[in-house]
């Protein structure tokens, strides 16, 4: 468990993040960019792709809380599926790799910093709970976008109807971000300096 994090703006910022946050971007206009050229641009709403620019607007703004969230759903759910999906097509490309690398590189060590907030794997949640119901009106069906379009078989085999799969879809990725942030916590730190050793979820 790293030691307490300085809470104050003058012991916060620093010019770095602002810099990663550029850097970041620029990756991820390149992706937009490229999206479109390859007619995939509904795909921006992955999740991982909103985490992206959450953590850029974190990073921009001084905000560890949304770094935090854009972390926490990068190495929770963004990078697991990104690896299940380059296992099951054999492919991926440069542009993919760069931009599930790099914004979870940038977040993680503007992090090592701040510190992990106790907020973020909720609004990580309230994202993902968010972003299911816009992709299923939003993108076209084929993409899939955040598995708004078909479910998951293993899922939708042992819960087959509609309100039961959600909520155990959405209890299942709960538990992933509040065990991904209790390790992150404990490994990074957190603002207040309190360990989380006894207390996976702590409070605010």
């Amino acid at each position: 468990m790293k030691a307490a994090h300085g809470t104050g703006s003058g012991q916060r910022r620093q010019p770095h993040d602002r810099w990663l946050a550029l850097v970041v971007l620029c990756a991820m206009t390149i992706h937009t960019y490229l999206k479109w050229r390859w007619g995939t641009l509904p795909e921006l709403l992955w999740g991982c792709n909103v985490a992206s620019f959450v953590i850029i607007a974190g990073l921009f703004l001084d905000h560890p809380v949304l770094v935090g969230t854009g972390f926490l759903w990068h190495v929770s759910v963004g990078e697991p599926g990104y690896l299940f999906g380059v296992i099951q097509t054999g492919h991926t490309t440069w542009i993919s790799v760069l931009v599930h690398s790099l914004p979870t590189v940038a977040a993680f060590l503007s992090l090592r910093r701040t510190g992990l907030p106790r907020p973020s794997p909720w609004l990580a949640f309230a994202l993902f709970v968010a972003l299911v119901p816009i992709s299923h009106y939003l993108t076209p069906a084929r993409f899939n976008v955040n598995l708004a379009h078909e479910r998951l078989w293993l899922l939708q085999r042992h819960f087959p109807g509609n309100w039961d799969y959600r909520f155990a879809f959405g209890l299942i990725m709960l538990a992933i971000l509040l065990l991904a942030d209790w390790g992150f916590g404990a490994w990074l730190g957190r603002p207040d300096g309190k360990s989380d050793s006894l207390n996976p979820v702590g409070s605010a």
